[in-house]
């Protein structure tokens, strides 16, 4: 069975430029991913719109040509830049400085696609400081800020006001219902300002902290002779310097009796012998705190180590004292035990 010869298809016209850029968009689109038409300008918006609706139908082979243009085109482009100077501020937002950010919004107005780059900084700040900027803000602008914070940290904030304040910046929350996304920038712009212009601390310490960690690091000779200085230069900066440091001359002062048995359970035996054969006998009195809060059984065991032990090298016994030292503060740490607050 024969059938009749049908005419050949005559090729479809050559589609434009805009035409193609219509394909591939309805192509994506289809396919579920957004090409971002959101950000072009309405004009470029309802264009591709209307393109969209002339084409009707394009036959396949037509489809697969612009399909390899496009992709094409997208291979060789090395490196593409926006055209928009809004959303180029948008980009560089985080790397500039906020003199410029907000000059350059005033210039470009309603174009301007304000981000996160102040809040963002904003985060960035402890407790205390956000607490201390939202003190001078207006219960609005403080609900604003707490909008822009993770849930979390948001919460961790609103909790530790008082709860009045708790209470009318809550209810604020509902006055900022319709506050426009310039109103925003404007709000974290003025605030990143302000924690622009806070002091940032050369150290992340204290200068108390800061002498206590060396000093508890030094040796005891050292240790003791500086704080000895600090005593006759800064009676009251030393007494804050001697609260902060723990050492093994300080047991006995400052560590619970109840608590040592636990600590001395944590250091090996041949320490704890090292640590007491070497102690001097001004600091005699730390040993005998020692032996005194275990068994005597255990207490006299160890005494007659220490005899038959020879005298170990200073370096030896620092070793040692700095291990048993160690053994504390680790437990301190963990909340094992508390030590005592010297007396000043």
């Amino acid at each position: 069975m024969s059938f009749p010869s049908l005419p050949a298809r005559a090729p479809s016209a050559p589609l434009t430029p805009r035409q193609k850029a219509a394909v591939i968009i309805h192509l994506l689109v289809s396919g579920g991913a957004d090409p971002g038409l959101r950000d072009l300008p309405p004009d470029q918006q309802r264009l591709i719109v209307r393109e969209i609706a002339r084409l009707r139908f394009i036959d396949r082979e037509t489809l697969a040509g612009v399909v390899a243009e496009f992709a094409s085109e997208l291979d060789s482009i090395g490196l593409h830049f926006p055209r928009d100077p809004a959303r180029v501020l948008a980009a560089l937002e985080s790397q500039l400085s906020l003199d410029v950010i907000d000059g350059m919004m005033a210039e470009l107005g309603d174009t301007a696609r304000p981000g996160d780059g102040p809040w963002a900084q904003i985060a960035g700040l402890d407790v205390a400081a956000i607490r201390q900027m939202m003190d001078g803000e207006s219960d609005e602008v403080s609900a604003v800020l707490l909008s822009k914070l993770p849930a979390a940290r948001a919460a961790e904030i609103i909790g530790s006001l008082p709860s009045d304040r708790a209470d009318s910046i809550a209810a604020a929350f509902a006055r900022t219902e319709d506050v426009t996304p310039a109103a925003v920038a404007q709000i974290g712009m003025a605030l990143g300002r302000q924690s622009a212009t806070r002091r940032t601390p050369a150290f992340d310490a204290d200068g108390v902290k800061r002498v206590g960690n060396i000093l508890n690091a030094a040796t005891s000779g050292v240790r003791r002779s500086i704080l000895d200085s600090l005593d006759a230069v800064d009676a009251a900066f030393a007494a804050r310097v001697r609260a902060t440091v723990f050492s093994y001359e300080n047991i006995a002062d400052r560590v619970d009796p109840r608590d040592l048995p636990r600590v001395l359970r944590g250091v090996e035996n041949t320490v704890l012998v090292t640590a007491i054969a070497g102690t001097p006998p001004e600091m005699s009195a730390i040993s005998e705190f020692m032996l005194g809060a275990i068994s005597k059984r255990l207490a006299e065991q160890l005494r007659d180590e220490v005899a038959e032990r020879s005298p170990p090298t200073a370096e030896e016994a620092e070793t040692a004292m700095s291990a048993i030292v160690a053994v504390i503060r680790q437990m301190e740490e963990d909340g094992e035990l508390i030590l005592s607050t010297p007396e000043t």
